[in-house]
């Protein structure tokens, strides 16, 4: 996809009545955007949302090529999300995990293609199955998961969670890789533990009945 761009206008969510958050609206064309704020603030909701995997109480997500909006079939491979609740079938390995979903993407699962992703997180030598993996090779899988079709969009979930220093390294160079092709989203509660974020969308905390808006600020302020 050349030149991708994902906008957010108005975005509201609502459970069961109370109100998560409201009136959140930016758009990103290039680099990196982080959301931050506190437990139960929406940063999780927001960025399934964001990645149309949750639909918003009000308010709409627009993600174009070229100035074109692009059709709900082409953002299903545009957007690569990652987050906390990503499982995978136990039984199978990561290769064989992350070769069936490039398949159910109608995409080709070369071993080679698959290695790559495999080594780019530092599971190239992890054979067992899923089941047996510890929670930072999970996240690691996780991750993998989110760049596997090379998204011109990026969308992750606490990326950092469970990581030891070479997890976060890896993390570091798949994002600097991806903000090359396009917009990239994280979340975190510690905004400094991100890589390098442009921006910082930062979500107020508080009773989930009253209203939020959030604010957006520089990411070096």
């Amino acid at each position: 996809m050349a030149s991708p761009r994902i906008e957010a206008i108005g975005l509201s969510k609502s459970f069961s009545g109370a109100l998560l958050f409201s009136d959140v609206s930016f758009a990103l064309d290039a680099g990196v955007l982080a959301v931050t704020g506190l437990n139960g603030s929406g940063k999780t909701t927001l960025l399934k949302i964001l990645a149309g995997l949750l639909r918003p109480t009000s308010g709409v997500v627009r993600i174009e090529a070229d100035g074109r909006p692009i059709s709900s079939d082409e953002s299903r491979s545009s957007v690569g999300w990652s987050g906390p609740d990503l499982s995978f079938y136990p039984e199978l390995t990561a290769s064989e995990n992350l070769a069936f979903f490039r398949r159910a993407s109608g995409f080709a699962a070369t071993r080679e293609d698959i290695r790559s992703r495999l080594q780019a997180v530092g599971l190239s030598g992890a054979g067992q199955p899923v089941e047996h993996f510890s929670t930072g090779m999970k996240q690691r899988l996780r991750i993998a998961f989110a760049h596997l079709l090379d998204p011109p969009i990026l969308i992750l979930d606490e990326p950092m969670s469970g990581l030891d220093p070479e997890g976060r390294a890896a993390v570091g160079r798949i994002v600097a890789s991806a903000r090359e092709r396009g917009p990239v989203l994280l979340a975190s509660t510690d905004v400094g533990e991100l890589p390098d974020p442009d921006e910082v969308l930062e979500l107020s905390a508080g009773d989930l009945a009253v209203p939020r808006t959030p604010k957006l600020v520089r990411g070096d302020a």
